[in-house]
This record gives structure tokens, sequence and C-alpha cells, in this order.
């Protein structure tokens, strides 16, 4: 990149050398991305350039940036976006030359409401292949969230590819993170993350599971507020809502929602307490009854009019089971008539 362009996304720009800027992709409050071609080899990669930031945690933020690119580095697994090259710019700006990945963002795939069953978990299972890859070499992503997961097409079959581990922290590296510095989106941030504990570790990366989870099953985030201050805070106290309440017409396995809650618990003690366990209790529900993956609720039988049935009250609380069953009885027959 030449030092008198400090703006890339109007294409044509060269960085080290190497990687010609044919446009911007996306722009986030830490670094942007670019589409770019890699002259040598003639092939399309993403270049992510970290923004010019000044003041205060300036050196910190640059440390953070050089632990993402040793952390993809050691990175090697098909659900993972592949590292091919990182450096600096002529203008003193860091890179980092990824695998350019043709296909959508997990949020695309969610604008027209929420994923079958049976797609979602698929999906979210290849996300947990990812992270129990991960999690083995002491990696902790942090910044789970659907557009940090990208969708591609692999021989006729959907591939997710776990993209930015900008955030992730080796789990025994020290001292890179600043001090009551939160890092993270708050739609899907843990409760500790919000809280800005220092041991944050795989069970974060669970929490924010659960949440796409949550979201690819019902549409909606479990916590949402007028604010990310609001939204934070609900992490912390507000309960998960019942996917009924979110979505009442929605079916779905018996037992999947108790799994989804689990990943949820705001004591990191009270979820599944590694990937391998929550991989084993979502793959149940890869072969339940297809009427039963993310079919819509029955239709309730029509109202019967009272002009045509007598009305029959409701027996008394204090009603045996023997009372009970000849009110069902009786209210059956007069439904009949």
């Amino acid at each position: 990149m030449a030092e008198h362009s400090p703006a890339p996304e109007a294409g044509g720009e060269v960085i080290a050398g190497r990687y010609r800027i044919e446009g911007l992709i996306a722009r986030g409050g830490m670094a942007e991305v670019f589409l770019a071609e890699q002259l040598n080899l003639r092939r399309k990669v993403a270049i992510k350039v970290l923004s010019p930031r000044g003041g205060p945690g300036a050196d910190d933020f640059e440390a953070r940036f050089r632990l993402e690119a040793e952390t993809l580095a050691g990175l090697n697994h098909p659900n993972i976006v592949i590292l091919h090259d990182y450096g600096a710019t002529a203008d003193g700006r860091y890179f980092l030359a990824m695998e350019y990945v043709d296909g959508p963002r997990f949020t695309d795939l969610l604008r027209s409401g929420p994923l079958s069953c049976e797609r979602g978990i698929d999906l979210i299972l290849q996300v947990c292949s990812a992270l129990r890859y991960a999690h083995k070499r002491g990696v902790v992503h942090r910044d789970l969230k659907p557009s940090n997961l990208l969708v591609c097409e692999d021989d006729g079959e959907a591939r997710v590819k776990v993209v930015d581990f900008g955030l992730a922290r080796l789990t025994d590296e020290q001292g890179i993170t600043l001090s009551g510095m939160v890092l993270g989106s708050p739609h899907c941030m843990s409760p500790e993350a919000v809280r800005g504990a220092a041991d944050i570790d795989c069970r974060a990366d669970i929490y924010s599971l659960g949440i796409l989870l949550f979201r690819t099953l019902t549409g909606r985030y479990p916590f949402h507020g007028p604010s990310s201050a609001a939204t934070m805070i609900a992490h912390l106290n507000e309960p998960a809502p019942s996917f009924r309440a979110i979505r009442p017409d929605l079916a779905l396995p018996p037992g999947l929602e108790a799994v989804v809650r689990r990943c949820l618990e705001k004591d990191p003690a009270q979820r599944f307490q590694d990937i391998p366990a929550l991989i084993e209790a979502l793959s149940v529900f890869r072969t339940a009854p297809p009427e039963l993956l993310g079919a819509p609720r029955p239709a309730p039988p029509p109202a019967i009019s009272r002009s045509a049935v007598t009305e029959v009250a409701l027996p008394p609380p204090e009603a045996g089971p023997r009372r009970a069953r000849l009110w069902i009885a009786a209210a059956a027959g007069a439904a009949a008539l």
C-alpha cells in the first residue's frame, strides 16, 4: 500500500508488493476487510487491515492483532478460515491475507427468518467442530456471532467457515487484554465476558453457541435491549425466554430447548463443560423424525359453537381422577352431539 493513500477501498492499491486491492468487503470498529488479488498466485484473498488508532492502549491493540496472526497461522481445520500471510503495510498498519470465502454470512441466512432444525443444527455442529479443534490448542474465540460465520458451497454441501479470531485469547497467555476492557459483541457475549472476567475459557464460547442456536431456531436473539449496555446487562440478570414465547407455532424435537438453555446458563459451571459434550447432545437431533425438524405446530381444532353444544363447567380442583375422567367423557360426548 502506498504511503500517501491510507484509504484503499477505491481499489488498485497494492499491499506489500503482492496484494492488489479490488474493493471493500466490510468495515468494523477494529479493522477493514478488502477483496484483493494475490498477484504472484493470481488468486482472490481477503485482506484484513488494522484500522488506524491512537491514544492509550494503541500498543496493546497492535499486540492483539499480532496475536490473531500467530493464532490463525497455527490453526488448520476445514471449518476455520485459512491464513495465507501477514505483515505490515508501507504506512505501518498490520494486515492479514486470508482465504476468501465466496458465500453469505450466517447473518444473511437468518434475514428471512429461522432455519429449519435440521439445517440449523448441521451448520452449528460445524462451528462446534471448529471450536473443538481450537480449544484443544488453547484458543478461545470470544467473539462468536452470525457475522463471523461464512457459509460456502463445498461439493454441493454447505460448509461453515469461522472467521475473525481477532478477540481470541490463548488460555495460557497473560497481559494482552487491557484491564477493564470489554471485548465482544453485545448480543452474543457471555456473562463473564460482560463482567470483564480475566479467567474466560471455552465455556464462554459455549454460551455464545447457545445464543447462535437460539437465534437459528427462533429467528431472534434471547436478549435484546434498547442499547448495547441494556443488552449486556440482560445477559447478567434476565433468564432466557422460552422458545414458545418467541415462536409459539414452532415444533422442535423434545429436549432440544433444554440443550440450548443449558448452554445459556449464567454460571459457567452449569453449562456444558466442553465442546465434545455439546456435540454429543446436539448430534441426537440430526436424526430426529422429519415431522419434528422445524415443522409448524398443528393448527388447533375449530372452535365449537356454543349454540350447538351445551357448555360444560370445569370440575372443581378437588375432583379426583375418577370424576375428572367422567367429566372428560361427558365433554367429549357433548362435542360429538
